[in-house]
């Protein structure tokens, strides 16, 4: 009896420490994404910083691999979320185009969901289409953007303070979509961005001085496109004159 306890004693100590080895290489496993994803990312700022000159807009496209984290969970744990459309996983792959449709107005609307837990896939899915969108999908998706962008300003602030697989194209691409709305209401009153860009401190009353300086870097990436399209007409002038 007592060699039976001494071998299940000792059965249960391996078992012990398998169940911790186990939990270490899960941890060490852990450890190597997250240090995979924050080199990807310093490698997306610095390529950012060293290209400030044109380029073709698809190499400034930033490519989210399965075991990126959006939120809380990665790419593969939304992939995987039965409460997610399945065309919401298709557009994040690349694998549906957008269209005037159902679906698509559908992904704009997720922009504004109530979803805690699925919102941060929901505004990289929506920042995604910025990419994608053009025609009659470019008008409603900027409305959209605007709206967001100027009632839920702190929100938007702290995805590009904090989400990795966003990137400063990406807010590049928020800022002119948000612009052409505002030209398109207003008639192509540039003036209009001010109202804008006061709306949106208004909404970050309380937030930190670095969230004050995205503002302002937001507005000016506004008129910054606001001067390209002016040069591009008045080079468009002149060739037809």
């Amino acid at each position: 009896m007592r060699k039976i306890v001494i071998i299940l004693s000792v059965l249960a100590l391996v078992a012990s420490s398998c169940g911790q080895a186990t939990k270490k290489q899960a941890e060490s496993k852990n450890n190597e994404v997250a240090e995979k994803q924050e080199e990807t990312h310093r490698t997306i700022v610095q390529e950012e910083n060293d290209n400030n000159s044109a380029e073709n807009e698809e190499e400034r496209f930033r490519q989210i691999s399965l075991d990126e984290k959006i939120g809380k969970l990665t790419l593969k744990d939304y992939l995987l979320d039965e409460k997610i459309p399945q065309f919401f996983k298709d557009v994040i792959q690349q694998k549906q185009r957008l269209s005037d449709d159902e679906k698509t107005f559908a992904l704009i609307d997720s922009l504004f969901s109530t979803d805690k837990e699925r919102h941060p896939f929901y505004f990289v899915l929506v920042t995604r289409a910025l990419w994608r969108a053009d025609g009659a999908l470019a008008e409603p998706l900027g409305m959209a953007v605007r709206e967001y962008v100027e009632s839920n300003t702190q929100q938007f602030l702290d995805y590009f303070s904090t989400e990795i697989v966003l990137t400063q194209f990406d807010f590049k691409h928020w800022a002119r979509s948000t612009l052409y709305e505002i030209l398109i209401d207003s008639d192509d009153n540039i003036e209009e961005c001010e109202n804008t860009r006061k709306l949106m401190k208004k909404n970050c009353n309380e937030c930190s001085s670095e969230k004050i300086k995205m503002i302002d870097k937001f507005t000016e990436y506004m008129y910054a496109e606001y001067n390209e399209i002016q040069r591009r007409n008045k080079e468009w002038e002149k060739k037809n004159l």
